[in-house]
């Protein structure tokens, strides 16, 4: 029987006179006798991350043909990029947005992020899901509501411009598009390198201005008293993270994009590399419990932006292909379109590699992950709100069953982000509003 080991213990040594730390996965001996905990009684929580990609599918290929568990059923030509990792995916197929379809590419994103509708002059009228499972899982981390990356900058024409994640209305978090950003971010808080002791005079300043803005909340009106919430709130994260910096213990070095993906492309280019890059920083966020939460944007709602890599050129996947405009005929942009769908998933499953392949625990990540994967439309060209892509990724540390196609035609597609919440947790007795309200989950995908 192993004997008991610190959750934070890192292999340390020497490489070319320089010292290095190695951070060593949840081994055994960090946890209790069932795996479930540390063995100081702080439980393992899971990890949330928000993938979305814009411009929809085409049901046809995307909607496995068989439903079931297991050997029950096959991956659709849409998803077989995915087939390295059937055993943690659940394809939730049938399920219908039923917030009305106001506004082109927007309604339906708010509508399976937040449950409500988009907002007619702003964003969207209610927290995404995945700030909801923020609040109950992650205020005790560098990053209180979350890592938000994303690969093309590209405009969706107004929709949800390039966001989604929203801590509320007109409070989005952006994503950031460069992995070398990040990765200077992360390598800052993994404990690898010693804190700044400008980062102690710092913390001292903002906790003077912390508190002298709390002074003015009593002689500001509503609105400006939100304003000034969201302000400490800002202040509040940049607190943690200075803590977090101060007093983190080592957790390695996180992979050097600019090393191992020099030809990645520009920020707010679409490239598997990029993706690549992205999703090895998350993992190693995921891993060091820098975060449990994140989000992922590939293309924004209605995303304008071309897919040369996956041999599109260099016209625009919305309107060439998802619309089904291009000039070269309709099965030309069928085709095309098929093959930007799956290229999306190609980007997906580097994610999902780098996932499965970090230990953590009893078993690795993707175990204890939870990934909801999802669109801003269902088929595009006629901006169809049924059979709406939505897939649910991992483990959930043994709360999801995985290996799955489950069909429920005409369902209300809230189900998903609401069964996602209480996986994590949360007592609420219901998510969304209006159309999008919701107080069942789906019993099929839990265990």
């Amino acid at each position: 029987m192993s004997r008991p080991i610190p959750r934070r213990t890192v292999l340390r040594g020497m490489l070319a006179g320089v010292a290095v730390a190695l951070p060593l996965p949840r081994l055994a001996g960090m946890l209790d006798g069932n795996g479930t905990a540390y063995a100081d009684g702080t439980p393992l929580l899971p990890r949330y991350l928000t993938w979305f990609f814009g411009n929809g599918i085409d049901p046809a290929l995307w909607v496995p043909a068989a439903v079931g568990q297991g050997a029950a059923w096959s991956l659709s030509p849409s998803l077989m990029p995915l087939a390295d990792y059937k055993p943690w995916l659940s394809v939730l197929s049938g399920y219908e947005v039923k917030i009305p379809a106001l506004y082109a590419h927007k309604s339906a994103p708010a509508a399976v992020l937040t449950g409500a509708q988009a907002a007619m002059n702003g964003d969207v009228t209610a927290p995404s899901i995945d700030q909801k499972i923020a609040d109950l899982v992650n205020k005790d981390t560098a990053f209180p509501s979350g890592i938000h990356v994303g690969i093309s900058n590209v405009t969706g024409a107004g929709a949800l411009d390039f966001n989604i994640s929203f801590s509320g209305p007109n409070a989005p978090n952006p994503p950031n598009y460069s992995p070398a950003d990040l990765f200077a971010t992360l390598l800052g808080l993994s404990g690898a390198q010693e804190p700044d002791p400008a980062l102690f005079r710092r913390k001292n300043i903002l906790d003077a201005v912390a508190e002298e803005t709390k002074a003015l909340q009593g002689r500001l009106g509503a609105e400006d008293r939100m304003r000034l919430d969201r302000h400490l709130e800002g202040i509040g994260e940049l607190q943690t993270q200075i803590d977090a910096t101060i007093e983190s213990a080592d957790c390695g070095v996180p992979i050097d994009p600019d090393v191992a993906y020099p030809d990645r492309g520009e920020d707010g280019s679409i490239s598997i590399a990029r993706c690549q890059a992205f999703a090895d920083l998350l993992a190693f966020a995921f891993s060091c419990e820098l975060t449990r939460v994140a989000s992922f944007v590939f293309s924004c709602a209605a995303c304008h932006a071309p897919y040369t890599e996956a041999g599109l050129g260099t016209v625009t996947f919305h309107e060439d292909f998802g619309h089904r405009l291009s000039p070269m005929g309709i099965d030309y942009a069928m085709n095309g379109f098929h093959t930007g769908v799956a290229y999306a998933m190609t980007g997906l499953a580097e994610l999902l590699k780098r996932f499965r392949d970090m230990p953590d625990g009893a078993g690795n990540l993707l175990d204890n992950a939870a990934i909801y994967t999802t669109s801003c439309v269902a088929q595009p060209w006629d901006h169809r709100m049924d059979d709406f892509p939505l897939l649910v990724i991992g483990k959930g540390g043994g709360l999801l069953r995985g290996d799955l196609h489950h069909r429920a035609a005409g369902d209300n597609a809230s189900k998903v982000p609401f069964s996602l919440l209480k996986l994590f947790g949360s007592q609420e007795p219901s998510f969304g509003v209006a159309e999008g309200l919701v107080s069942d989950t789906i019993p099929e995908l839990l265990v």
